[in-house]
């Protein structure tokens, strides 16, 4: 199985702020290849978008910075702080900087986690459209890998 187009449109909406789109491609994608293939999309959009937010020219952020992002994405609306746990966020963005482990959560817990800081480091790129689909395309590659 791979990612679908479908699953990357569902994506795209999402990470344009396009909330009814996204929830109308959501609703219309099949269950178990999403279950599969989307939330491989997602983790590996997650990864990418850390990386590009904590990596830069080889060094990686500290735990401040992660901590600081990590407050002002809970700070963004009233129910962002029973949405987002700190501690799993912080710890999801730190496993991957390879500075500590993920603290346990159910993987639909994760998956939330995921989707909702990604939102917010694309968003903070405020990216074009031909950076978004090089992004998505690159999001995409790494998600068929993972899925193999």
């Amino acid at each position: 199985m791979r990612v679908t187009d479908d699953q990357v449109a569902t994506l795209r909406a999402q990470l344009k702020g396009n909330l009814t789109e996204h929830r109308r491609l959501l609703r219309e994608l099949d269950p178990d290849e999403a279950n599969v293939g989307y939330a491989a999309l997602i983790a590996a959009a997650f990864i990418e978008a850390a990386e590009r937010r904590f990596i830069r020219n080889g060094k990686t952020a500290d735990e401040s910075e992660v901590i600081e992002f990590v407050a002002r994405v809970r700070e963004t609306d009233d129910e962002m702080p029973e949405i987002i746990n700190p501690e799993l966020a912080e710890s999801m963005i730190m496993h991957l900087l390879e500075k500590g482990t993920t603290i346990e959560a159910d993987e639909n817990t994760k998956l939330g986690h995921q989707i909702v800081l990604l939102t917010f480091m694309i968003g903070e790129e405020k990216l074009n459209e031909s950076e978004l689909e090089e992004f998505l395309s690159s999001a995409r590659s790494l998600a068929d890998e993972l899925i193999e």
